[in-house]
């Protein structure tokens, strides 16, 4: 928890001190594949919301703005509020990922202005779902939760990309005979969160066999190693 606040801090610092920079309109004309403009803005949207969104996401948003200017890439913004984009070449051929409100974006060949207007209200739903994540548990809640979903539910199945809408994000459709969730995923989830609350499900196995036992004195009952 210590580490976790530290990094939401600093990221929440790298962020206002972007928002004090003044960054270059992103060139509507200008391919993604130049690797340092897009074809179309990102919704405008001045709702209370989207100043909200922006305040949530700030955390992730700096971080990812940290790690881009370490990588010695282009920034350009869009929309109001504004949404940085970031372009950071990755192993995959995805066109990019949302964190918080920067668009960490690969060199993709060129496309239309109707695909990157779809493209973008993709993007700009990701960016409610970091915004909610953050409020109900913070920086990391987003990126465990949405790991945890694709292993269970790959692809198309992903219910984060059902929502950001499929077809808009270049997804195939979701197929007739779902997959997921898929047993191995299943399984190793299970284990991760018997390992993790192991202490409580001792704790809790104690209190149920063992009423008759107590555990040492000024000792917490939760990490005692054993009860007489």
């Amino acid at each position: 928890m210590v580490v976790l606040a530290a990094v939401s801090v600093t990221g929440f610092g790298l962020r206002v001190s972007w928002k004090a920079r003044e960054l270059p309109a992103c060139v509507a004309d200008t391919s993604i594949a130049t690797g340092r403009r897009v074809v179309d803005p990102m919704p405008q949207d001045g709702s209370l919301w989207s100043s909200a969104r922006s305040a949530l996401t700030a955390p992730a948003s700096g971080l990812a703005l940290g790690f881009a200017e370490l990588r010695g890439q282009d920034l350009c913004s869009v929309g109001e509020p504004p949404i940085t984009l970031a372009f950071v070449p990755q192993a995959n051929d995805r066109p990019g990922s949302m964190v918080g409100e920067v668009f960490l974006a690969s060199p993709t060949p060129r496309i239309n202005a109707v695909r990157a207007a779809e493209l973008a209200r993709h993007e700009s739903r990701h960016v409610d779902q970091w915004a909610l994540c953050s409020l109900i548990g913070g920086l990391a809640l987003l990126p465990v939760a949405y790991l945890v979903d694709e292993t269970l539910y790959p692809g198309s199945e992903n219910h984060f990309e059902q929502s950001a809408g499929l077809d808009a994000g270049g997804y195939d459709p979701a197929p007739a005979d779902p997959v997921g969730p898929q047993p191995w995923a299943i399984a190793l989830w299970v284990v991760v969160v018997l390992v993790l609350a192991r202490r409580r499900v001792r704790w809790a196995s104690r209190t149920l066999v063992r009423q008759g036992s107590t555990h040492d004195p000024g000792r917490c009952p939760v990490h005692t190693t054993g009860w007489t």
